[in-house]
């Protein structure tokens, strides 16, 4: 109930009170005067709830000298402290009315001489006082939960908006690692194998078909990357994501110029997750395309151990003093190489000891369900 029709009700109450006695004009007048002054200190209740409990409770208390109570604005008062007031001067409050009515209970029997009656009204007027005070506490617990409920839901939807905006980074940092490994291995293939096709005076028909080939491949993943950003959620792509069967494949792309690759499987070769088989092979992507970059025309091992909870990935490659060999596995590549496999639960090392550069993975290794 607002603040302005609480503050009504005293003054509806003695003009009714007012006619259904038959009060003279004088009387009514007086009546509405005092009950139109605790209206206006009912309306300042929710700031100093303590304080217009107070003045109407003296205004009841003139009232009540003149025979004429009307008992409606303390109990609203009494609301009021209930749902506004703090703790100490809620208890205040009822402590002092109580007290009052207490006071004032040995004065009307002496006056008007009725025990049972007067005991009777001072217990019901103790009983609505406390009555209405719980009823504004109820009120206040509401009010309370209710803002509780408003502040944790705001503060779920910051926490939302953060969740969502960190999830929007890490699929950007995911994508950019994508195009990186896409790009920067088949551009380096590409490369390698065009200056090879020079170096060697090999076919230059065959040559091209393999930069053709190696592109078209490129172009293939990118569309299909891409189609991520362009399509809805729950879209399927035409084209899957890498997995650890077309290692094959990747190597029997190298080119001629490029090094020279020798994979081996140990251990009881099974399909993993999705995310599982993409990290790794984009583990021996980059390792490939290091090598291919920064050692030349090496010996390249690929070592893929399957344990029965891990997959171990080992790429190595002699090096050699020249400038722009890789000596501290700091690269670019190898950085989004080392977040994409730390973001499944895995490690990564890569580096050089003494003339042999290598680059170890361990990826958890969970069965497809």
């Amino acid at each position: 109930m607002s603040d302005g029709l609480l503050a009504a009700l005293p003054p509806v109450a003695g003009w009714l009170i007012g006619l259904a006695g038959e009060a003279g004009g004088e009387e009514l007048a007086v009546r509405l005067a005092l009950a139109g002054a605790q209206s206006l200190a009912l309306m300042w209740s929710r700031r100093f709830p303590l304080t217009v409990l107070s003045v109407v409770v003296g205004l009841e208390l003139a009232l009540a000298l003149l025979k004429m109570p009307i008992l409606v604005a303390p109990l609203v008062a009494a609301s009021r402290l209930g749902a506004w007031g703090r703790g100490d001067r809620r208890v205040i409050g009822v402590v002092a009315v109580l007290a009052l009515l207490l006071t004032g209970l040995p004065i009307t029997l002496l006056a008007i001489g009725d025990p049972v009656r007067v005991v009777a009204v001072y217990a019901a007027a103790a009983a609505l006082f406390v009555g209405f005070c719980a009823v504004g506490r109820v009120d206040a617990r509401q009010r309370d939960r209710i803002a509780e409920l408003q502040a944790r839901s705001r503060l779920l939807e910051v926490e939302r908006a953060e969740a969502e905006r960190r999830a929007a980074e890490r699929e950007r940092a995911l994508l950019a690692r994508e195009l990186h490994d896409i790009l920067n291995h088949s551009v380096t293939t590409m490369v390698v194998d065009a200056e090879a096709g020079a170096d060697t005076g090999d076919d230059m028909e065959r040559t091209l078909r393999r930069v053709a080939r190696t592109g078209r491949e490129s172009l293939a993943e990118l569309r299909r990357l891409l189609g991520v950003l362009r399509e809805p959620p729950g879209h399927d792509p035409l084209a899957p994501p890498p997995r650890l069967d077309q290692l094959d494949a990747l190597l029997a792309a190298v080119p001629p110029g490029g090094p020279r690759v020798s994979l081996e499987r140990r251990g009881e070769v099974r399909p993993a997750d999705g995310s599982i088989e993409l990290a790794a092979y984009r583990v021996v992507q980059e390792a490939l395309t290091n090598a291919a970059r920064h050692a030349g025309p090496v010996e390249v091992k690929v070592v893929l151990d399957y344990a029965p909870s891990r997959l171990s990935i080992q790429v190595t490659n002699p090096v050699s003093d020249v400038p722009g060999t890789i000596g501290n596995g700091a690269g670019v590549g190898l950085v989004g190489m080392r977040e994409r496999v730390e973001l499944l639960g895995g490690t990564v090392h890569a580096g050089r000891a003494g003339d042999v550069f290598e680059v170890r993975a361990t990826l958890p290794l969970r069965s497809r369900s």
